[in-house]
C-alpha cells in the first residue's frame, strides 16, 4: 500500500485468483506454486455452493510461508459479523499474521433468489458489517446500534497475530467504491473490468477518500482479470465470448461494464435471451456469438504472453496496483517464470 497507482512496472506486483469449484488440492498446488513465483496474494473465490473458502485458505496457509491469504469474497448476509470476524481472526492465527478480508455483497439472484435471505440495502450492510467486524477484531467488549446489527457486550475471544486484518471490498458501482474509499484497506474489481473502467472506479474510490480525509495512496487496487493466454487466437477469442456472454448477462454488471469500456448497450438483450436460464439451459455457444470481438479484445486479455503482459501494463496505467490471474497465465507471464 502507499505507492503510486501509475507507472508501477511488470515486475511489482501480482495476485492469485482461484475458484473454490476447484479441488482442495488444486488450490493449494495453485498457492504454493504462485508463492514460488513471487505473487503476493492469493484470493480464494467463495462460489456459492462450491467449497468454503476459509477452509481452502486454512490449508493453503499451511503448505505456504510468505503469500498473503484472502478471501475473493464471502459476503455478510450468508455469515454474520460475528463468524466473519471469528473466520477471519483464526485464519490470521493460522498464517502467522498472513490473512486478509474479501467481502462482497453477492447478488440478490442468489442470495434471495436461491437461498430466501433477503437482500436490500447491500451499501448498508456492508457499512455496518465492516464497522462491527473491525470492532470485534480490535478486542475488547463491542457495544453497537445499528439498523441492521446490534451488539451489546459483545467479545471475541480470538486476536489476529496482525495489529489490524486488511479488509478489500469487492465494489463495482460508484456507491459501493465510494464506501470503499472511506473504509477499505484494498478494492478487488470484478473480472471484465477494461482499463477505462478502472480509470473510473479510481476516481471513486479517491472521492469516497477524500470525503472522510483519507488518502487514497492508502489504498491498494486490485483486479481480478480473466486471461486466454494462447498462440491459438481463434479458440480463445470463442472461449472469452462464451464466458463474457454470462458475465454481461447479470442485470447492471453488463451495462456497467459496457458502458464504461464505451460500447452500444443494444447487445445485451440478444445475449439475456440467448443465455436465459444459464446453467440449467440456455446456449451459450450462441450468446458468445453475439458478443463483439472488439468487446471480448477490451474486456479480457488475450493473446501469447508477450500480448497479455502488455495488456496487464495497460492495466497498471489505469490504476491496478495488483493484476490477479489464474495460475496458469500468472506461469505465461510473471518474469522469471517458465
Amino acid at each position: 500500500m502507499g505507492e503510486s497507482r501509475a507507472g508501477n512496472n511488470r515486475q511489482t506486483r501480482f495476485g492469485l485468483g482461484v475458484s473454490n469449484c476447484r479441488p482442495t488440492s488444486e488450490v493449494v498446488t495453485a498457492v504454493r506454486t504462485a508463492e514460488g513465483l513471487g505473487a503476493e496474494i492469493a484470493f480464494v473465490a467463495e462460489d456459492v455452493n462450491c467449497r468454503d473458502a476459509f477452509q481452502l485458505l486454512t490449508a493453503s496457509a499451511l503448505e505456504t510461508g510468505r503469500i498473503r491469504l484472502s478471501t475473493g469474497v464471502v459476503n455478510p448476509f450468508t455469515r454474520n459479523p460475528t463468524s466473519l470476524a471469528m473466520a477471519a481472526a483464526t485464519l490470521d492465527e493460522i498464517s502467522d499474521g498472513r490473512a486478509s478480508l474479501g467481502l462482497g455483497t453477492s447478488s440478490p439472484a442468489l442470495i434471495e433468489g436461491q437461498m430466501g435471505i433477503p437482500h436490500t440495502g447491500s451499501v448498508r450492510v456492508m457499512r455496518e458489517a465492516v464497522e462491527v467486524i473491525k470492532l470485534l477484531l480490535e478486542g475488547g467488549t463491542v457495544s453497537y446500534s445499528g439498523s441492521v446489527y446490534s451488539y451489546v457486550e459483545a467479545e471475541l475471544e480470538v486476536r489476529p497475530k496482525q495489529p489490524s486484518v486488511p479488509i478489500f471490498f469487492a465494489a463495482m458501482g460508484s456507491r459501493m467504491l465510494r464506501l470503499a474509499g472511506r473504509m477499505a484497506d484494498g478494492v478487488l474489481l470484478n473480472v471484465g473490468a477494461s482499463p477505462a473502467y478502472v480509470r473510473w472506479a479510481v476516481s471513486e474510490l479517491e472521492r469516497g477518500a477524500g470525503e472522510v480525509g483519507r488518502d487514497p495512496a492508502n489504498i491498494t487496487v486490485a483486479a481480478w482479470m480473466t486471461a486466454y493466454v494462447s498462440d491459438h487466437l481463434e479458440d480463445s477469442l470463442r472461449r472469452a465470448r462464451e464466458w463474457l456472454a454470462i458475465m454481461l448477462s447479470i442485470p447492471r454488471q453488463g451495462e456497467l461494464l459496457l458502458e464504461k469500456a464505451g460500447f452500444d448497450l443494444g447487445i445485451l438483450e440478444g445475449i439475456r435471451e440467448e443465455v436465459r436460464g444459464y446453467p440449467h439451459g440456455g446456449n451459450r455457444t450462441a450468446a458468445g456469438k453475439l458478443v463483439p470481438v472488439e468487446v471480448a479484445h477490451e474486456l479480457t486479455l488475450i493473446g501469447t504472453a508477450a500480448e497479455v503482459g502488455a495488456r496487464i501494463d495497460e492495466y497498471r496505467r489505469a490504476g491496478v496496483q495488483i493484476p490477479v490471474l489464474g495460475i496458469s497465465t500468472l506461469e505465461a507471464v510473471m518474469p522469471g517464470a517458465s
